[in-house]
């Protein structure tokens, strides 16, 4: 079980709520890039059909009008007009960077004329209309067969094939698109359109980089917002453990305190009913005829008893006022009546013991929200701890400012004060700087003070050299 809560509040199992999100966001991933790859297919699928569907049409075009030039009983060995398919392949092949070559081959395959007789390595093919030139009849000369290595492209339908040859491609790839040469319902020929295979793969690759981009865009969004959604998870897992963690420590502090608050209260209930009980059992031998006492130890015993019921009684008080605060009611009040009446009520306290207060306060409109039962009880208790630590002719410095929404009081001494580690200390149940006291003076301050909504701290005063405590309530709200 131990290791069990261990595991829970570890780091690692941050993690586990992030799981499903993770493999989420890998499964998107994967998909979109299938999706990707899909995409890219197509657009590949479709680029190549379309260019092969124009070489095709070219192709069929040309082998058309062939079939009509041809005339009766004219085979293509014999055919020797044909300056109208030079300037058909000057106007359409030559130097067209989706054409590479177009040909017209004989059964056998022998290359009856190609269109690299129209380059410019080659003296013109049309010299004069009417004169037919040596380069002419070199054109219509057959040329070796060709073997190429014919590989076939699926899907593009059929006489489609990726082609390497020297004398068809001139040996560059290309996608050879043939169609048949019919003569009188008979096959005399193929008329061959050529496709430079890297030219039509950079139009693939042009039209895949769209595809591409916005795929990547899609990815990375759905990447960011997981990724983000994730990282949200895991610090409100880190912050939920973290507050869990808090709360246990809070109660845990809480159940100190309550134990200290008890061994305290058990202490300094004990020690004034010990001495009650002495007194009364001293009485009762006196009572009885068993011990003898002047009047004046007698008054003494019964004013010692009576001052240490006394005692008691404030112990009993303050401690209900730490612990019973009812927040409930909390009308509003002005500081600076309040003040003024708390001064006036321990003016003559004040005055016997030499104490000079000084009273500043720029804006005496101001309204805060807390008992006002609790709120003398603060000051009460603050000034009587001012007067306990301070000797004949001490001074009290009471500022009242507005930062912002709260309202700052400042009560400052020229005391003795406490060193910087007991700051801290001094609002704790029943810690005390002085050997006759309660310790539940500030501790009661503290308590009160955070049922309005307000702080309190304490620091070495920089004008008076001793204590300054500060107070913080929220303003009221209009």
């Amino acid at each position: 079980m131990r290791i069990t809560r261990r595991f829970l509040r570890s780091r690692y199992f941050r993690l586990v709520p992030t799981i499903p999100i993770v493999l989420a966001m890998l499964l998107v991933v994967l998909i979109g890039i299938v999706g990707l790859v899909r995409d890219l297919a197509s657009i590949r699928q479709t680029v190549m059909a379309s260019e092969i569907s124009q070489a095709r049409s070219h192709a069929e075009r040309t082998a058309g009008r062939l079939e009509k030039e041809l005339g009766d009983g004219a085979s293509l060995d014999s055919y020797k007009d044909m300056d109208w398919l030079f300037d058909h392949w000057r106007r359409t092949i030559v130097g067209k960077p989706d054409r590479l070559y177009a040909a017209v081959a004989d059964l056998e395959g022998h290359i009856i004329v190609h269109s690299r007789r129209l380059e410019k390595d080659i003296s013109p093919v049309i010299a004069d209309a009417g004169t037919r030139t040596d380069a002419q009849d070199m054109a219509h000369q057959k040329q070796p067969r060709a073997h190429w290595d014919a590989k076939g492209v699926p899907d593009f339908g059929p006489r489609v094939f990726m082609v390497n040859d020297a004398f068809l491609s001139n040996s560059i790839s290309a996608i050879d698109v043939s169609v048949p040469v019919v003569k009188n319902g008979a096959l005399i020929g193929l008329y061959h359109a050529g496709i430079e295979l890297e030219w039509l793969q950079n139009r693939v690759r042009d039209g895949q980089v769209g595809a591409i981009r916005g795929w990547s865009i899609v990815i990375a969004s759905i990447v960011a917002i997981v990724l983000v959604s994730t990282i949200s998870l895991y610090r409100l897992g880190a912050r939920t453990i973290r507050l869990e963690q808090e709360l246990e420590s809070a109660e845990a502090r809480r159940l100190a305190d309550l134990s200290r608050l008890i061994v305290g209260m058990a202490h300094e209930l004990r020690n004034p009913l010990n001495a009650v009980r002495l007194n009364l059992f001293t009485s009762e031998k006196i009572v009885r005829g068993n011990a003898e006492l002047r009047r004046d130890e007698a008054i003494a015993i019964i004013q010692e008893s009576v001052s240490e019921i006394e005692r008691v009684d404030e112990l009993i008080g303050q401690l209900l006022g730490y612990a019973r605060v009812d927040t409930d009611s909390q009308p509003e009040i002005n500081v600076n009546d309040e003040l003024l009446a708390t001064l006036q009520f321990l003016k003559q306290i004040h005055e016997h013991h030499g104490i000079f207060v000084e009273y500043r306060n720029e804006m005496v409109d101001m309204q805060i929200e807390i008992n006002r039962k609790y709120f003398r009880q603060v000051l009460l208790n603050l000034l009587h701890n001012a007067r306990q630590v301070l000797s004949q002719g001490g001074n009290v410095c009471i500022n009242v400012t507005k930062i912002t929404v709260d309202c700052l009081i400042s009560i400052q001494d020229n005391g003795p004060g406490v060193s910087s580690d007991q700051y801290d200390k001094i609002f704790e149940p029943f810690y005390s700087t002085r050997e006759d006291g309660v310790g539940m003076g500030l501790a009661v301050v503290k308590s009160l003070v955070e049922s309005a909504g307000g702080s309190v701290e304490c620091r070495r005063s920089w004008k008076l050299g001793g204590m300054e405590f500060l107070l913080s309530f929220p303003l009221k709200k209009d």
